[in-house]
């Protein structure tokens, strides 16, 4: 792990990325916050919070807080799905035949 302190971590337009950062990967377009910043052999990497991976900071620039798209995220449990299922009339069975199902085109 590397401490802002001791290397400054600059993104690709020359702005410094520390943790906390909302930055925007290049390639893709993904913007996220910045949740760690490490060292290995290869050089300095920082981990993008919507992704969880590692990126090269000269990959990334900053972004604008207001990019941030808020995660929502419906959380139900199995029985609640499963009880919905049956109050909705549909079947739980696996009957369905789909062998005759073909993509459109």
């Amino acid at each position: 792990m590397v401490d802002s302190k001791d290397a400054e971590v600059l993104g690709m337009d020359g702005n410094p990325i520390i943790t906390g950062s909302v930055v925007r990967y290049i390639k893709t377009g993904t913007v996220g916050k910045v949740t760690d910043i490490m060292e290995d052999s290869e050089g300095i990497w920082a981990m993008v919070d919507t992704t969880g991976l590692f990126y090269k900071p000269e990959t990334l620039v900053i972004a604008d807080a207001s990019e941030l798209k808020e995660e929502r995220v419906a959380r139900i449990s199995a029985s609640d799905a499963e009880s919905y299922v049956r109050s909705s009339g549909a079947s739980t069975d696996a009957g369905v035949d789909i062998g005759q199902v073909t993509g459109g085109g």
